[in-house]
């Protein structure tokens, strides 16, 4: 158990350092705005493209993997809303928690695949981004724009798709991947170099963000979310990943998708499209402070 702890630490302490940073006004609220664009506009998408395209993306390597993550996102979204009548919420409410059960922030899931396994960790949470994240941004819309404009816009999904830097870049490293394009050398040490610094300067992001005030709110909506996402997701990943016979890499980089914490820009689209950005927020910085002591032990559990 300590020996996981261990090798998450670092990760720990980079998010402590990034609220370090923010806390002694070493840099400006503009700055941490502006690093953050940085890594979702640039550097993620740089790491995502070299690796995608240098990844092995056979449906005998990688269906199963994805369908793994797809059932239990699924179920859980689905159990989301058939609590309802339990957790009395209202429209923004749900469409909240909803987001908040089902998306996953990048900046935490590949440090932490990339701490445990390497670059093979990082590579296979890739795989999962390419086919997850256009999923993701489908039934989170479009469940937005159903609650609260009260039909299915399927050009607020497209919008939506074709604006995302994380989309587009797992658009292109697909396209370079399945055409059998090779990369020449310099290509690759440019996006090498600018993906280097991406999952350090995500995570200092992360800490930054963090708002210890936001964790004197606590209430049944944001237990059976925060629940929802560290304990129930990942164990439908273990279960579903066990059942079709995954590798002990694919299973944890799955659980780790499924149960890291929501994606900070669902704040944005919460607030643009209706939902209830102030209980995402809190419900954000509660995850975060449940992944430091949840994930240890699913793996732990899972190496065991």
């Amino acid at each position: 158990m300590f020996e996981v702890f261990y090798v998450i630490l670092p990760l720990v302490l980079l998010v402590v350092l990034g609220q370090v940073i923010a806390k002694t006004g070493q840099l400006s609220s503009e700055n941490w705005i502006g690093l953050e664009t940085l890594s979702f506009r640039v550097l993620i998408p740089a790491l995502i493209i070299r690796s995608i395209a240098q990844s092995d993306l056979s449906l005998k390597s990688s269906g199963l993997y994805v369908l793994t993550m797809l059932i239990a996102v699924t179920a859980v979204g689905i159990l989301t809303l058939l609590l309802r009548p339990i957790t009395r919420v209202s429209d923004p409410q749900l469409s909240t928690m909803f987001q908040a059960t089902t998306r996953f922030n990048a900046l935490i899931t590949l440090p932490i695949a990339a701490q445990l396994f390497g670059p093979a960790g990082l590579t296979t949470v890739t795989i999962a981004m390419a086919f997850m994240v256009p999923y993701l941004n489908v039934i989170n819309i479009g469940l937005l724009s159903a609650l609260h404009s009260g039909k299915f816009r399927i050009s607020s999904i497209l919008i939506s798709i074709a604006k995302n830097p994380i989309i587009i870049a797992c658009a292109i490293g697909l396209t370079i991947n399945l055409a059998g394009i090779p990369l020449p050398e310099p290509v690759l040490q440019t996006l090498d170099m600018v993906s280097r610094s991406a999952l350090a300067i995500g995570l200092l992001c992360v800490g930054a963000g963090f708002n210890w005030r936001r964790l004197v709110h606590l209430n049944w909506q944001i237990i059976w979310t925060v629940g929802i996402k560290a304990v129930i997701a990942p164990l439908l990943a273990m279960l579903a990943g066990q059942a079709f016979g995954l590798d002990q890499m694919q299973t944890v980089c799955a659980m780790l998708v499924v149960a890291t914490p929501t994606a900070t820009n669902g704040y944005i689209i919460a607030r643009q499209m209706g939902g209830d950005a102030k209980l995402y927020a809190i419900i954000l910085n509660w995850q975060l402070v449940v992944t430091v002591v949840a994930f240890p032990v699913l793996i732990y559990l899972m190496q065991g």
